[in-house]
């Protein structure tokens, strides 16, 4: 089953044609969400689960699990999310946000949103046949708010050093704050960009479902 959600401001949202391309052939009607208050659909193959918006986060701290990224298919939102959910869950029973997929000793992205590390020169994403593409990502670099990262894999020792940022079509873009690792939390670097003023400035390109 294919999934898509992503938040809806007064029946405005950024970017859905990226959701749109994303989920593939078959995208159900928005019609039913409502053109005022914020919102957060569930869509899928059968139709849309109009939700309301949780409240959202300025910031975020991420678990690093002992197990490896147990995806079966990486590249398409929807057959994971149960032991995605799961591990989100596991996430905040340790006093975080969401949980670090990795593999093989290199960081993917979250189990809800994709990964940005700053190397000290370029923002670096992992590699683009481990990750879901992100429309968030997508629709920052298009608007000209931040370049495009560079792909390469990211080493779990770069983690804790590194400042980081996560995507997601809920929250937008969140400095990661704290890693939280082995029992023990650890304070992230500091994120030398102000990602509520770039949410403000990507919300200005927001469109009419």
């Amino acid at each position: 089953m294919r999934v898509d959600s992503f938040l809806v401001r007064d029946g405005r949202a950024i970017r859905p044609d990226l959701h749109r391309a994303r989920f593939g052939a078959g995208y159900p009607s928005l019609d039913a969400v409502p053109c005022t208050g914020e919102w957060f659909p569930r869509i899928t193959d059968a139709g849309v689960d109009v939700r309301p918006a949780p409240p959202l986060r300025r910031t975020t701290t991420l678990w690093i699990p002992g197990s490896e990224d147990p995806r079966t298919a990486p590249r398409v939102k929807g057959p994971d999310l149960p032991m995605l959910g799961e591990l989100r869950a596991q996430a905040r029973e340790h006093g975080a946000d969401d949980a670090l997929l990795r593999a093989n000793g290199h960081a993917l992205e979250a189990a809800n949103a994709a990964l940005l590390v700053f190397d000290g020169r370029d923002w670096i994403q992992a590699p683009e046949s481990q990750t879901l593409a992100s429309t968030t990502v997508t629709a920052v670099v298009e608007a000209g708010l931040l370049p495009a990262p560079r792909r390469r894999a990211i080493p779990l020792a770069e983690l804790k050093k590194s400042p980081a940022l996560v995507a997601s079509a809920l929250h937008g873009l969140t400095p990661v704050v704290a890693w939280v690792h082995d029992g023990q939390t650890t304070p992230a670097p500091a994120v030398e960009l102000d990602a509520a003023a770039l949410n403000a400035a990507l919300w200005q390109y927001a469109e009419r479902l």
